[in-house]
């Protein structure tokens, strides 16, 4: 399936064409803390989904007043595009590179991910190099609110890495746990973080040694 993030125009809106007339009816009746932020660049994915040894099933990205400053900045701007494009570049998970530390994307994942290098021999490179999460649905909103039925068209491209993952790679559910089983039924099968409400991939909120599942798979 080609790549629709390609086509992303330049400047905000973000908003891929194929998607526009879909999100303008979102929006037009979502609640505030639940409409789309245009202004924010899409991530429906982070890392690279044919590389990464463990896939992350997420809901969408979160929105954060500190968004714009980051999405402003030419070099998070940059990984963020060349992590659409899928093109090479150091650190793959990109919010584990030291540079963007001050981003509100890159202090949630570490926050949720620091386990991974602090229990075991992994280092923040290595997790960068092998990790990728993919979300159910692509733009930012400050709380979710989504609808269990899929949106956008640009959803099927992720829902595609998604399923091209099963049985190749660790997949991992973080939450949406229904939208995702709906996506294909394997997804049932497959170990979900015990909280959906905490996004902490750690030995508290994973079971059956599924922490050391992930980290063996990182290796």
């Amino acid at each position: 399936m080609e790549n629709p993030w390609l086509a992303l125009p330049p400047k905000s809106p973000y908003v891929l064409e194929i998607d526009r007339d879909a999100l303008d009816q979102y929006n037009a009746k979502a609640a505030d803390a639940t409409k789309i932020n245009v202004e924010s660049i899409p991530e429906p994915f982070i890392g690279n989904p044919e590389t990464a040894t463990v896939i992350l099933l997420n809901l969408n990205p979160g929105d954060s007043p500190d968004d714009a400053k980051a999405h402003a900045d030419p070099s998070f701007r940059d990984a963020i595009i060349r992590n659409l494009r899928h093109e090479p570049q150091e650190y793959l998970f990109y919010p584990l590179n030291p540079k963007f530390v001050w981003t509100p994307c890159a202090k949630w994942w570490r926050q949720n991910l620091h386990e991974l290098w602090e229990k075991s021999t992994l280092t923040r490179a290595s997790v960068a190099g092998r990790l990728c999460v993919i979300e159910w649905f692509p733009y930012h909103s400050a709380k979710a609110g989504l609808p269990t039925k899929p949106i956008c068209k640009s959803q099927r491209y992720s829902f595609e890495l998604a399923r091209s993952a099963f049985g190749k790679k660790l997949v991992v559910g973080m939450r949406a746990k229904k939208m995702w089983e709906k996506v294909d039924p394997r997804f049932a099968e497959i170990p979900f973080l015990k909280n959906p409400q905490c996004g902490a991939v750690s030995f508290g909120n994973t079971s059956d040694g599924l922490f050391d599942k992930i980290v063996e798979a990182l290796r």
